[in-house]
């Protein structure tokens, strides 16, 4: 029934399996669909593998999940539907496959998760001028960066128009089609906490600019699935 939908599940190598094992577990009741994608700091590059029966890519850890979501769709292009996991993840019921081909089906839509990050649903300048914009450790012409400065100097050398607010969906789970996926034509990667956050703003940015939307696949923040580390209502982690 859900041969045309890849369900991804990105886990960390030095993180414990038991996350890993539990969402599997969760998830294999409902498809055999499953990749497995293993960020380890020990490895060189990209190798197919097997985990717990279902196949899996072992790489290094470049991106951490939005990396590990990448190398997925570089070597399984073929699928209609992709939804992406993190480990720390828990299905809250058994309808999600559906509610999210459903949702992907819409016209319009080129992405879609659990959770839409609203703090930042403000103009840039007065992102600038939030307490949420902490200094960085980041230099620039020997001036020290602010987050939202450092942001956005980095959407721009990824050639990603930043748009009229900061509102974009939290990397915990993405779902997208196929269609969005090849004209995003790879999801650009950071090396450091700081840039992957940018990586995960730049995604909904790059969607918007392609003239789709963003959507939470609820008004319900963590509907479907939930995350581990993260509150309910979606407003902070725990």
């Amino acid at each position: 029934m859900y041969d045309d939908t890849l369900v991804v599940i990105s886990h960390y190598a030095d993180r414990q399996l038991d996350c890993l094992r539990n969402l599997i577990s969760q998830v294999s009741v409902l498809t055999k669909n499953i990749l497995i994608v293993i960020n380890d700091d020990e490895k060189l590059e990209d190798h197919k593998d097997f985990y717990n029966g279902f196949p899996a890519i072992i790489r290094p850890n470049i991106g951490m999940n939005i990396g590990a979501w990448n190398a997925a769709f570089e070597h399984y292009p073929d699928y209609k539907f992709y939804i992406f996991l993190q480990d720390e993840c828990l299905l809250v019921g058994p309808d999600f496959l559906d509610a999210y081909r459903r949702e992907l089906s819409l016209s319009g839509v080129g992405m879609t998760g659990e959770s839409i990050n609203y703090k930042w649903d403000l103009p840039w300048q007065r992102m600038l001028e939030s307490p949420l914009n902490y200094l960085t450790t980041i230099f620039s012409d020997g001036k020290r960066l602010t987050r939202v400065e450092y942001y956005l100097s980095l959407l721009s050398a990824w050639k990603i128009h930043p748009g009229s607010t900061g509102k974009h969906l939290r990397a915990l789970v993405w779902g997208f089609n196929q269609s969005s996926l090849r004209q995003l034509n790879g999801f650009p990667l950071g090396e450091s906490k700081e840039e992957c956050i940018a990586s995960e703003i730049a995604v909904s940015k790059k969607i918007e600019a392609l003239g789709l939307r963003v959507t939470q696949i609820s008004d319900i923040p963590f509907f479907y699935i939930k995350h581990q580390e993260w509150r309910a209502d979606g407003v902070s982690k725990k």
